[in-house]
């Protein structure tokens, strides 16, 4: 990834997407064991389909920086390749600049909702009566780690356009088929690594 805020903050958002991935399996399974239960001994384990819910709002707000430091966002770049450099770098800046207004935006409203749930300690309307601030401080936390990243990014892509061009397009452009191919292979190259380094 080379320098810049995405390099910093990519150990992070790592860390969060793994214990993200991790709490998505356990989830998974406690479904799976749920219906099995229900099935078979009409026993059920409650509000497994509330947790879910929970999980996936928060699992998804880290997603989103996961996604934007290994970029993998979708963006559109059919004309790209025909237009000028400039135009490239200022497109770069632009898709840059409007990423981190929808995070910013999206925390702005998600600190707004939780900061009212805290204030009422509203329950949730289901079996669990789960206080909301619970699980939507995760939600937002999520929602905050992609404003910041997303806003640094933003604020480096600016500095980039005036100072050097090359770097913007290489850190914040799109992904050529050839990165993209190459990033496919150094994963794999890593992940044969670890299976022959371990016992």
């Amino acid at each position: 990834m080379g320098s810049g805020p995405l390099a910093a903050m990519t150990p992070v958002v790592r860390l969060a997407a793994i214990a993200s991935g991790w709490t998505l399996m356990a989830i998974s399974f406690a479904t799976v064991f749920e219906i099995v239960a229900r099935k078979l001994f009409a026993y059920s384990l409650g509000s497994i389909d509330e947790i879910g819910g929970y999980v996936l709002a928060a699992t998804s707000a880290i997603g989103f920086s996961w996604a934007f430091v290994t970029r993998s966002h979708m963006r559109i770049t059919l004309a790209f390749p025909y237009l000028p450099a400039t135009v490239r770098s200022v497109l770069n800046v632009l898709a840059t600049l409007a990423l981190a207004a929808m995070a910013i935006f999206c925390a702005w409203r998600g600190w707004t909702e939780l900061a009212a749930n805290i204030e009422s300690g509203k329950p949730a309307n289901t079996p669990l009566q789960t206080r909301l601030w619970i699980p939507q401080l995760f939600w937002f936390a999520g929602l905050a780690m992609f404003a910041i990243t997303a806003g640094a990014a933003a604020a480096h892509a600016i500095g980039l356009f005036f100072s050097d061009r090359g770097a913007l397009d290489r850190l914040y452009g799109s992904t050529s088929l050839e990165d993209e191919v190459r990033t496919e292979v150094s994963q794999l190259e890593t992940r044969l690594v670890e299976t022959e380094a371990r016992p």
